[in-house]
């Protein structure tokens, strides 16, 4: 959780390293269901492009700490295999909780959880398994990216149909073109906290990712100040998405 011992130029550093992995990628042609073809940018924290660095890691940890704050009440930590599970489990680990990652293929295990998984990539008929979690377990859910939110509304319908509780969601990447944070909420009523804000940018004929707004969570507003002096104006946001409002009153300031 908010260490408020951090001081700005941790923050700006990290977030910078951070920032540096999502903007201005190149994006590549994937088809997905129905034939739709999907503008696809890999990360070194999505997909290994180029390989995780332990400063990355480092430098994604610590801003996990101005979004998560529920940690210390987790009993079990929560993320799935497919493509940024090694940041996920970084995640997990960097808060001491036993973790867990939900699957697309089953092990036939007793107690293995099954739910449909539906998400711009895949065509219906697709599952996702969870195994590892016991009635009455509070969870944190982490993912590397959020994009159309069908996989995270599968992650959450699995972690329910095994009676567990969530207590927190985050995310390091929104893709908001996708409104991955607005179909969770519409199908589950569970709001997913963000870091940084992708949008996508045409440039000379090639598309491009460009990260529009980086979320804060959680921060002193004296800090804030200093974090987004070194960013366009507008560009830093208290809060997580969502959950800006609500922090805005928290401390009754207006950014």
């Amino acid at each position: 959780m908010y260490d408020n011992k951090l001081q700005a130029k941790e923050i700006v550093a990290a977030l910078r390293v951070v920032i540096a992995d999502f903007h201005n990628r190149p994006t590549y042609p994937v088809r997905g269901k129905g034939g739709k073809t999907f503008a696809f940018f890999p990360t070194s924290i999505t997909d290994n492009i180029p390989p995780l660095q332990p400063e990355m890691t480092e430098a994604v940890c610590l801003l996990s700490q101005l979004h998560i704050s529920q940690a210390g009440a987790a009993t079990l930590g929560i993320g799935e295999e497919d493509r940024g599970a090694m940041i996920i489990s970084d995640i997990l680990r960097y808060y001491g909780l036993p973790r867990t990652l939900a699957r697309w293929t089953p092990t036939g295990a007793p107690g293995e959880i099954a739910v449909p998984l539906l998400n711009e990539y895949l065509e219906s008929g697709s599952q996702v398994f969870l195994n590892g979690v016991q009635p009455g377990d509070r969870i944190l859910l982490v993912d590397d990216l959020i994009s159309t939110g069908g996989t995270m509304v599968a992650l959450i319908q699995a972690i329910q149909k095994a009676n567990a509780e969530i207590i927190e969601i985050f995310t390091i990447g929104e893709k908001s073109e996708n409104r991955g944070r607005e179909f969770v909420l519409a199908e589950t009523g569970v709001h997913v906290k963000t870091l940084l804000v992708t949008e996508l940018e045409k440039q000379n004929g090639q598309v491009f990712s460009k990260v529009v707004r980086c979320n804060l969570g959680i921060l002193e507003p004296a800090v804030f100040k200093q974090v987004a002096s070194y960013f366009p104006d507008g560009f830093c946001q208290l809060g997580s998405g969502e959950l800006r409002k609500k922090f805005e009153k928290l401390v009754g300031s207006t950014f």
